[in-house]
């Protein structure tokens, strides 16, 4: 089961997809989560080990993921938090899935040893500071509802975008595995 969890944890942290331009800045090691981790790959963080084009690339994937799921499932699996997106019901889900998608990739890109702020795909700079527990309000993510997004949606599309298992375990799961940074998704 902990492998689950790992897998889906580093499935969730790669989705953040990105453009990063020149002029965005490296947080510093200490203030990101996932900074001081090293994939087994390389030695690295994630985020200097994959890059900005893999980090577009696997939060493209999450995001399909999440489509393919709803179709086949409805909201079965994972409630329905991600049809909620942009309905401004409750308050935290008013942002357009275009802003939704910059700033879960502005998120996952700091959250794993990159920039503080990234300028996604569509033109638009996004924070990636983040206040997760806002981020979820009113949602009521259940534990089960989380763990299957980051089982079954992150990990493959981490895995399906060339990342190796054990990069998946080492340096992306602890992040989203973590006690606290579930609690601060689960039950908002």
């Amino acid at each position: 089961m902990s492998k689950v969890i790992s897998l889906i944890a580093v499935a969730l942290s790669l989705s953040g997809g990105l453009a990063c331009s020149d002029d965005d800045s490296k947080a510093p090691a200490s203030a990101a989560p996932g900074a001081a981790l090293k994939c087994t790959s390389s030695g690295k963080d994630a985020f200097d080990t994959y890059g900005a084009t893999a980090f577009v690339a696997v939060n493209e994937a999450i995001v399909a993921n999440v489509f393919a799921e709803l179709g086949a499932n409805g909201t079965t699996n994972l409630g329905d938090s991600f049809t909620k997106i942009g309905t401004g019901m409750p308050p935290s889900t008013t942002d357009p899935a275009a802003t939704f998608k910059g700033k879960l990739a502005a998120f996952l890109v700091y959250a794993y040893g990159g920039p503080t702020s990234i300028t996604y795909t569509d033109g638009v700079a996004y924070s990636g500071l983040q206040d997760m527990a806002a981020a979820h309000a009113g949602l009521g993510i259940s534990g089960a509802q989380f763990d299957y997004f980051v089982a079954n949606i992150v990990v493959p599309a981490l895995t399906g975008s060339g990342v190796p298992v054990a990069d998946v375990t080492s340096c992306f799961a602890p992040v989203v595995t973590d006690p606290t940074f579930k609690a601060s998704i689960v039950g908002k």
